[in-house]
């Protein structure tokens, strides 16, 4: 409230990927006595699980990771609980099967990276290519922007790139022309090379 307007988790991501991108992270799911170094352990241990919490808030929504998050504390107030205790928590109060995530995040090293690829236009509207360059599967949320002025929202599941596909389309029909798409406008996930992640019409 102090700071209206400020991306209070953009400096624990930053923090990561400059680290990450850099090839010195080790995974989370690691003894801190057995972290290659001193960066590896205090990304492990601070920058990424709190980016990581602010992804699974911008995957769950707000409402549902705060009820799971204040109800795995509730449950586990005063006791010794183990990252799986956490993992199972969050999933019965979203309902979901989450391992894809934990996986990709908690226990490997892997990047996200996703990339708008072509954005073009065809007789039956305006086709948008996005890549997965990365090896962590996440949904990709695509922020349209039409020449109306109309702003649409699409996204492609996580189940596309679990299946093992590398891009993915998705088509706008004839009206208004597309003149912006970005991904994840909200910057909810700690995505490695943002330089990709938006297109605009030239004028």
């Amino acid at each position: 409230e102090f700071f209206p307007g400020f991306d209070h988790d953009e400096p624990d991501r930053r923090s990561y990927l400059s680290v990450a991108r850099a090839e010195r992270e080790g995974d989370m799911m690691r003894w801190t006595d057995y972290h290659y170094d001193g960066v590896a352990r205090g990304i492990a241990g601070y920058s990424k699980p709190a980016s990581l919490l602010a992804a699974l808030r911008g995957l769950l929504g707000e409402e549902t990771f705060l009820r799971a998050y204040r109800g795995y504390i509730a449950t586990w107030a005063y006791r010794n609980p183990k990252p799986w205790d956490f993992f199972n928590a969050v999933e019965r109060e979203a309902g979901q099967d989450l391992d894809w995530f934990w996986r990709s995040w908690y226990y490997e090293t892997w990047l996200l990276d996703q990339s708008i690829t072509s954005v073009s236009s065809t007789v039956d509207g305006t086709r948008i290519v996005v890549e997965d360059r990365g090896n962590v599967p996440m949904p990709v949320r695509l922020a349209i922007t039409l020449e109306s002025g109309e702003m649409l929202r699409r996204e492609i599941g996580v189940e596309t790139w679990l299946a093992g596909a590398r891009t993915a389309e998705v088509m706008i029909p004839s009206g208004s022309s597309v003149t912006q798409v970005e991904i994840d406008p909200e910057h909810f996930f700690p995505d490695a090379d943002r330089s990709n992640n938006g297109w605009r019409r030239r004028t």
